[in-house]
């Protein structure tokens, strides 16, 4: 009888040691992944919610917030209500937000239904309605790709900008972050609504 009791928890003692340790494995594995993130820029802050969890292999964050600076003076701020670690590598942001600020600290915010974020390349494609507003200007689109590299916003399709006055429609569009320099690579519309008339411009 007493064997058996010492037999019972033994197991007992596996089982939970087991447990144990298989619950470290998983945090560690989701710490190391943010490790190899945080450490893919060297001025790059990951700051994570609290809540974080395993499931189905994949790391799961609530609210990741993920910021880039360059001496001292913010470039970027990302964040989303939630993240999932993708198997190649990338960050797959649901209801994402990404706040890009100009060389004066101007911030133009950029939304959308989800987003991927690669660390390694640090860039940052928006899918889905995605909207960016820049003092009286909003624009439209529904592929757009920050790349930090080379500080470029890049929308590949159809786009359309909307100002108090003005209305602009195109197709590829790329405007530099610091240099305040667009591009369009097809066709626009402009219709121009100031009071000297109404002006269309193909």
């Amino acid at each position: 009888m007493v064997f058996r009791r010492l037999i019972a928890a033994g197991m007992f003692d596996l089982w939970s040691c087991m447990k144990w340790g298989f619950l470290g494995l998983m945090c560690s594995s989701l710490l190391v992944t943010f490790f190899f993130i945080w450490q893919a820029s060297g001025e790059k802050q990951l700051l994570l919610a609290p809540a974080a969890s395993q499931q189905m292999g994949q790391a799961h964050v609530d609210k990741p917030l993920i910021i880039e600076r360059k001496a001292g003076k913010m470039i970027w701020r990302l964040n989303a209500q939630k993240a999932e670690q993708e198997l190649h590598g990338s960050m797959h942001l649901i209801k994402p937000k990404l706040e890009l600020f100009t060389e004066s600290g101007k911030r133009i915010p950029m939304t959308g239904h989800e987003a991927w974020f690669d660390p390694l390349k640090k860039a940052i494609r928006f899918k889905g309605d995605v909207v960016i507003r820049y003092g009286e200007w909003v624009l439209y689109g529904d592929d757009v790709t920050y790349d930090h590299g080379k500080d470029t916003v890049h929308i590949p399709g159809n786009f359309r900008i909307d100002g108090k006055l003005t209305r602009v429609r195109g197709k590829g569009l790329t405007a530099w972050r610091s240099k305040h320099h667009v591009r369009v690579e097809q066709a626009v519309w402009i219709e121009d609504r100031h009071s000297n008339g109404m002006q269309v411009m193909p």
